[in-house]
This record gives C-alpha cells, structure tokens and sequence, in this order.
C-alpha cells in the first residue's frame, strides 16, 4: 500500500490512466449544494491570490497494468469528488471553446485531463462511470444533452463558472491548488478494511450501500461486474434502494432469530457471512431469492389469489414485524416444497387472525418483533418433535402468553363490541367492516371507494335526542365509534346527521351486504347497535378464525421457563426465578431479581454513563439513585460510587427496570428469562 499527498491535477493528468468506477458503487449523486461548496471553495483559492490551498480528502484506488502499458485504477473512495471535477474540467473546456478571447488552450487540457489520446476505444475516457452513469457520461463527452445527474451537474457547474467573479484562467489555476492524500492499493491487499477505516467526506453510505461494497469490493473487476450484473442489479430491480438495508435487517432476522439494530445491519451481515462461510456468489444467490419473495411480501402479489388477499391483510395494517416468518414461510412453498398450496394459504390465514385479533384487542406490538423473529428456530423445533407445518404455527402462536398472547374469543368479542373501532389507526374499521362483507358476499365495491359512516351521527340533532330519549348523552358517548354503530357506504355526505328513518332509504338501496341488512331495524337504539354488534362478531370470528385451543387455561397468570418476555409484557413475576436479562440480543445470566435490576443499571451506565448520572438529579429517582449508600436500604454499587436501591419486590423492580430503559429508549429492546 501507497498513501501520499498530491495535487488533484497531478493525479488526473497521469498519461495513460483509467480511473474506473467499480460496478457496486453508487451512481454519481452529488447534489446542488454540494456540487457549488466544491466550486465555492476553488473561488476561495483564487481569492487568496493562490496563497491558499484546498485539501478535498482521500482517495483510495486499487492499481493495476493493464494492455498497451495503460494503468487501471479502480475507485474504492472519491467517485463523487473524482466525477465532479472531471465535469468541472469538462466545463472549463467547454467555456474556453465558446469564447475566443481566453488565452488557455482548451484541447491540452482535454487531452492531458479528460482522454487518453493514443489508447483504444475501450480506454479512451479517463473516467469510466458504473454502468447506470457511462450512458450519460459518453453523451456529455460528445457534447449531447441528458437528463441525469451527470449533466445536470455539469450545467451548474458551467452556470457557476459563468457568474463567478472569477476568470476562468484563475478558476482553472486554482484547480492546481487542491490537494489530496492518495491510497493506492495492491490487488492482494484487502480494500474493505481501508474503506471501513475511512471519514469519506462524500454521501453518507446506507447499511445497503455497505452491505454491497462488502460482497464486492474484495473481487477482482471483472468478477465484481459479473456478480454485479448476474445479482445485484437484479435485486435492486426487484426492491426499490431504500427497501433493501430493511429487506437484509429482515433476512438476517429470520435466519438468526433476532433482529440487528437498524444502523447495525451492516455489522450484523458481515458476522453472518463469516459465521457461515459464504462467498460473493454464494450469498448473493441467496439474497436475489429473499429478494424475490420480499417483494412478493410487500406488494401482495404471487400466483395464488387466496395467499394475496392473506398479505393484502399484513400490509394494510403494516405489519412488517410478520416478515421475517413470512420470508420461511415463502422459502419452504417455493424452494423447499415442505408444504402445499393449501398449507401456505392456511399458515398465512392463522397468522393473519393473531394480529388482527391482537390489532382489536389492543394488545401492545412490542412483543412481536421477538416473536416473529424466533418463529422460524421455535416451528422447526416443534417439527422435530412431530408435529406437522400448520400445527408447529398453531402450537407456537397459542401457547404464547403476556403480551404475546393469541387473544380467545371471549376477550376478542369483549373488545370487538365495546372498543372504539373508529379511532384506531390504518383505517381499521373500515378494514374490518369490509374483510366481513367480503367474507360474506365477495362481489363487492372496491375499499378505496367507500368511507366509514357513523348510523348514530357523530354529533347528535335534535331528532336523535328525541329518539334515543333521556339517555341519549350516555349512549352516543358510549356506542358512537363501536363496531356496531358503524358501516361502510359510498355516498357518506349524503346521509349526514339525518334520522335513522331517513338513513334506511339509503341503505336499502345500498349494494354492500351488511349495509344493506341496517334497513331491517326499525329503530336504532343501545340494544339495536349492540344486537348488530353481535351478528358482525359472529362473521369477524370466523373471518379470524382461532386455532383449534389446547391451551385453554393459559393466561398471564402462567410464565414458561425459557420463554423470553418483553420487560413491557403485562406478566405477573411474583413466585419466579429470574434466569437472564436480555439487552438487544446480547443476555446476561442472573438468579435473582435484585441481580436483575443491578445488571441493568451497570449495563446502561455503560451504555450512557453521562445521562446515567443525570438521572441522580431527577426528583424520580431520589430514592432509588444516590451516591451516599447510608441514604438506602440494601445499597449496592453500580459504577464509580453510584448506589443504588435493591430492597424491591419482583414487581416493582420490573417496574423500575422499565423506567430506567425508558429513560434510555431503549425499553423495547430489553427482555427477560425465567427459569
């Protein structure tokens, strides 16, 4: 390895060079204002009369010999600093060619900057874009128009020179004083590390980009380009860029139980690639088929219409804490065929009742993401055990508990009747109303047409008061957002607050089933909406039907040893043992209680220990916290003479525990064993 300062010119001008973006890099994608602090800080130069110098970073390239003694160099770090003062060459040379009255000869500095003069076509541009860019790149070498970023930058940077109170001349002789520290790599050294070790002063990288550049970089160019064409560039046709850092967090939560933090991914997938020997090719074949259930997943579209209308149910709620299992779920129909047609349809329907069920009962989501996450492991085992495909699912989802409960039917009717359906986020009683006409009368308007009416208004007139008599007040508050009192319709602003009597003209006429059968009802009173509340619950239970239950008895009152419980779970602690405290995936063994809460003050002081302290000042801590032990009972140290309060029932220091995460926002990520 090489590393040296040099002149930015003195590097570009270098006879016979190709400088080559490699195929896993980003497009170039610097914007406005980056691409005019570049410019502005050459004006800098030429302001200081050329006392000044710039330093614009490091470039880092991989160099070799290629035919006819022409030197590669294959760009690790700099494409974008690179490809912006290429295009500002470009512009200079284009401005000296439409005004005769410069002195600067325009064709030396085209020749020495921009071309190599006596190299084959195949070498001839001294900047070789990745393949998305080159188009563009050839076209502006030709003098021709594009719409791309490439000549969109090279415009302002034309616009810049044009307005700038500085000459061209001196614009260009500026140039001369940027400096740069170049890493020139040798083909067996390892670029990676290099990459990783460096502050780029470029774009800030997602977790995909990194992901990427891991599985390339390493390779030889001819074999980046292969790979790149044959994989990546088709999973990044399949998902858009943004989707794919989630769609690996996603993949890697399925095959390791857990899920990485979301700035982590990158870490966490090089761990999996060495834990488990994969190559460049290896692995990306494997991401290329994920890649093509994901979107599968995501855009509910496969070749079965039972299993679309299962997914369309996932994503109109946006569960996507689902996905990690639906990734399994998808990998044994597809390439493992462990399963049927008809098995894949009812692994999605029982998955679909557990959050929908959940969703109604109000039940916290926190828990899922754990639950999602260690499926694939926990339905494998219970296979192992004998069990078949669907009943390792119903098996797994109905022996959970807390929080991660599979809610039964007397708690599912409970909510369903009496919750106030209409509030509830993603349009969930619009969902619901039309998942049961649907599963009741299958031609029906499409979902997006109808909107959600109120049958006893949301503001009462007169003619409701009369109707609903001294009660009125009471039952509009209570009634007003249930399930029973609303029903889906196209023509809402119609009905507004008319009477029930008025409504059921429209109703009637109404082409939706369950809207059509409120006609029916001679009046509309607390017993008529809990009445059709019963008849919607009858239709929703079998809509999210619930597995056949050989745990009837479970509760929260039960805790399975072994079973990893969220901090926030609603579970009853008293009588157990305590076995681990599991902070985002990392578990730390424990016996007691009292050890519990110790190993947790001593983890987040050492996550944080600044804010840690800050907590000593807080009025909510005043008793539990202090650095005089004699001020607490049972004291024990956590770190540099901070004590802290032990003397706690299991309740309450679970209860503290979720005030301490909490202040650390991290109380979704913390979970806990007993024994």
């Amino acid at each position: 390895m090489q590393a040296n300062p040099i002149k930015l010119l003195r590097l570009l001008g270098d006879n016979d060079t190709v400088f080559k973006i490699p195929v896993y890099q980003r497009n170039y994608e610097w914007n406005k204002e980056q691409v005019k602090q570049f410019f502005y800080d050459i004006e800098k130069i030429a302001e200081s009369k050329f006392e000044k110098t710039h330093f614009m970073g490091t470039i880092v390239y991989v160099q070799k010999e290629i035919e006819n003694l022409m030197t590669e160099r294959i760009l690790i770090d700099g494409q974008q600093r690179i490809t912006t003062s290429i295009l500002l060459l470009k512009a200079i040379v284009d401005y000296i060619k439409e005004d005769e009255t410069i002195e600067l000869n325009y064709e030396s500095i085209y020749e020495k900057y921009l071309i190599n003069k006596h190299a084959s076509e195949k070498s001839r541009l001294k900047l070789n874009p990745v393949e998305k860019d080159m188009y563009a790149y050839i076209e502006l070498m030709d003098d021709n128009r594009t719409e791309s970023k490439i000549y969109e930058n090279y415009n302002i940077l034309k616009e810049l020179l044009n307005k700038s109170d500085h000459s061209v001349e001196n614009i260009y002789k500026a140039m001369m004083n940027i400096n740069i520290v170049y890493i020139s790599l040798d083909r067996e050294e390892n670029p990676q590390v290099i990459f990783e070790s460096l502050n780029s002063t470029g774009l800030s990288l997602t977790q995909a980009d990194l992901i990427r550049n891991f599985i390339l970089m390493g390779l030889n160019y001819e074999e980046q380009t292969k790979l790149y064409k044959k994989y990546w560039i088709k999973i990044e046709e399949i998902l858009p860029n943004n989707i794919i850092s989630d769609y690996v967090r996603d993949f890697l939560t399925m095959k390791e139980g857990h899920a990485p933090n979301k700035s982590k991914v990158y870490d966490a997938f090089k761990n999996y690639y060495f834990e488990y020997n994969y190559n460049s090719e290896d692995i990306l074949k494997e991401l290329l088929i994920y890649a093509r259930y994901y979107y599968n997943i995501r855009n509910s579209n496969t070749d079965f219409p039972e299993v679309n209308i299962h997914l369309e149910s996932i994503n109109s709620i946006r569960s996507t804490v689902t996905y990690p299992y639906l990734l399994e779920i998808f990998d044994d129909f597809y390439r493992d065929r462990l399963i049927s047609e008809s098995e894949f349809e009812d692994a999605l329907k029982i998955i679909v009742s557990y959050i929908y069920r959940r969703n109604i009962c109000n039940i916290p989501t926190n828990v899922l993401n754990k639950i999602f996450a260690v499926m694939p492991r926990e339905t494998k085992k219970l296979r192992s055990k004998g069990l078949d495909y669907i009943d390792a699912i119903v098996d797994f989802l109905m022996s959970r508990t807390g929080s991660g409960i599979f809610p039964r039917d007397d708690e599912f009717k409970n909510n369903f009747l009496t919750g106030n359906m209409y509030s509830k986020s993603h349009g969930m009683s619009k969902l619901v109303l039309y998942k049961i006409e649907e599963y009741r009368h299958k031609e029906i308007v499409n979902i997006d047409d109808l909107s959600i009416e109120h049958i006893l208004p949301q503001k009462l007139a007169a003619e409701w008061n009369i109707e609903l008599g001294n009660q009125a007040f009471d039952i509009h508050r209570i009634y007003k957002d249930t399930i029973g009192n609303l029903t889906l319709t196209n023509y809402n602003s119609e009905m507004s607050n008319k009477s029930f009597q008025q409504k059921k003209y429209y109703y009637e006429k109404s082409n939706i089933m369950t809207t059509r059968n409120i006609a029916k009802y001679e009046t509309w009173t607390e017993k008529d909406i809990l009445d059709r509340g019963e008849k919607l619950f009858n239709i929703a239970k079998e809509v999210w039907k619930l597995p056949k239950d050989d745990y009837q008895n479970i509760g929260k009152e039960r805790l399975i040893a072994n079973e990893e419980y969220s901090i926030k779970d609603n579970v009853i602690v008293t009588g157990y043992t305590p076995k681990s405290i599991i902070f985002d995936g990392e578990k730390v063994s424990v016996n007691t209680w009292k050890a519990m809460f110790v190993q947790t003050c001593k983890y987040l002081y050492d996550l944080d220990s600044e804010l840690f302290r800050s907590l000593l000042k807080k009025n909510n801590f005043k008793n539990i916290l202090s650095y005089n032990k004699d001020k607490l009972r049972s004291p024990e140290e956590i770190k540099q003479g901070i004590y802290i309060q032990t003397n706690y029932s299991s309740k309450d220091i679970l209860n503290y525990i979720i005030i301490f995460t909490e202040e650390f926002g991290i109380s979704e990520l913390v979970y806990f064993e007993v024994s």
